[in-house]
């Protein structure tokens, strides 16, 4: 039995009340649920997330369901050779 890591997609999710949460486990994990704020952010794999984004917002209890962009950015910021500034000896 050899452990493999499954990608992971972030589902944003803008409740208009907090009754249906435990719904929203058979989607995937449940990772965050902000009570004042009423959103929750969910966690399912790539592959099945787009189907998930669409279940999710035809719920009752769901104003609109979101996939996250973070993993499409870019977060190596280092080497950018677009940029504008050079570090000086000052730096």
């Amino acid at each position: 039995m050899e452990f493999t890591l499954q990608s992971r997609q972030s589902i944003i999710i803008n409740l208009s009340n907090l009754r249906q949460v435990k719904q929203l486990k058979k989607f995937g994990i449940l990772y965050y649920v902000s009570k004042s704020m009423k959103y929750a952010v969910l966690y399912t794999d790539r592959e099945l997330a787009q189907k998930a984004c669409v279940a999710i917002g035809k719920l009752s209890s769901v104003k609109s369901a979101e996939i996250s962009p973070r993993a499409d950015l870019k977060m190596n910021f280092d080497d950018d050779e677009t940029a504008e500034f050079k570090r000086t000896n000052e730096d």
